[in-house]
């Protein structure tokens, strides 16, 4: 098997140095090993012993001419010439499977898709996939629909999920993704609210308490932050700076999980809250009152992501069809 672009041998000379020396169980095995950190955990994925996932690395570091992997407090760690190989690698393993994958036809597959997403997103998509799923009455289909979290890159790429919905600054060099909108990011408090309905100033959102989303839940991550249940959110973090240019602070009084909950402290109390102003549109109700911003806020990217490796697959391809034109009809 010959693959072009950034995998070759470090020694261009003799038959064995070349590209087409590297056997398909080799780049599997390197792809097992980028996804699971262990050489174990590899052999297991590819229902091979570990000695031969050792055996397929040896043989790829003499190829090679890189370490590719080193042991490290996490398990195996990814040399920067791993890093850079895994595109590729993944994207030929994706077009031999799918060259002996059957087309797919929702009316009599037997298939069962995992989609980590927000809440409001789910919201938004499972009745639509739902129609779909009636509309194959035959078939054996099931979408499982889950939370994203801050887990859901490992996910992707260990293939515990098939698609993540959610918002994503820069994407991996192993994903795909699909921008399906831009979320523009309000204010909103509850109607009746004693400081009314008109524009809003760095001083009184300072005044105001405040309803904190966790930064596990929706959107961008401030740079350098990861892991962790309450870090903040980029939209929190251009409210904070904001509010720092004229020495004021916001006050945080209770930390919820999503937009829903949010929405539900506004309306029953005082709090106001940062919320993506399509959200709060479609389940705010007549309860809230939606304000702009009173500083500058980049919208953020809604993401449809998947692993490079599964851009061919026909199934996948057919459920991201259906949720990028729901999107559309936004």
């Amino acid at each position: 098997m010959t693959l072009n672009g950034p995998i070759s041998p470090a020694n261009q000379t003799g038959p064995a140095s070349q590209t087409g020396a590297l056997q398909l169980h080799q780049l599997r095995a390197i792809d097992a090993l980028y996804r699971d950190r262990s050489v174990t955990l590899a052999a297991a994925r590819l229902c091979v012993t570990p000695s031969a996932v050792s055996h397929s690395l040896r043989r790829l570091r003499e190829l090679l001419g890189d370490e590719l992997f080193r042991r490290g407090r996490d398990g195996m760690e990814p040399t920067e010439r791993a890093h850079a190989i895994i595109p590729a690698i993944r994207e030929a393993l994706g077009l031999l499977d799918s060259a002996f994958d059957a087309d797919f036809d929702p009316a009599v597959a037997g298939r069962e898709f995992r989609v980590a997403g927000l809440l409001s997103m789910r919201m938004l998509l499972a009745p639509v996939l739902a129609r779909k799923l009636e509309e194959t009455r035959h078939s054996a289909l099931t979408i499982d629909f889950r939370q994203v979290g801050d887990s859901f890159i490992e996910d992707l790429e260990a293939g515990h999920i098939d698609l993540a919905i959610t918002v994503l600054a820069q994407p991996q060099p192993w994903m795909r993704s699909q921008v399906l909108h831009h979320e523009e990011i309000a204010l909103v408090l509850r109607a009746g609210h004693p400081r009314g309905d008109g524009p809003l100033s760095l001083a009184e959102v300072a005044s105001l308490t405040h309803v904190k989303l966790r930064g596990t839940d929706f959107f961008r991550r401030a740079p350098g932050q990861r892991g962790g249940s309450a870090l903040d959110t980029m939209e929190v973090v251009e409210l904070a700076v904001a509010l720092a240019q004229e020495r004021l602070e916001a006050r945080v009084g209770i930390v919820v999980p999503d937009t829903i909950s949010a929405l539900e402290v506004v309306r029953q109390t005082d709090m106001i809250c940062l919320c993506p102003r399509r959200v709060a549109e479609r389940h705010g109700g007549g309860d809230i009152r939606i304000l702009d911003l009173p500083y500058a806020a980049q919208p953020s990217p809604m993401r449809m992501i998947w692993n490079l490796r599964q851009d061919r697959d026909a199934g996948l391809r057919w459920l991201r069809d259906i949720i990028a034109e729901a999107c559309r009809e936004l």
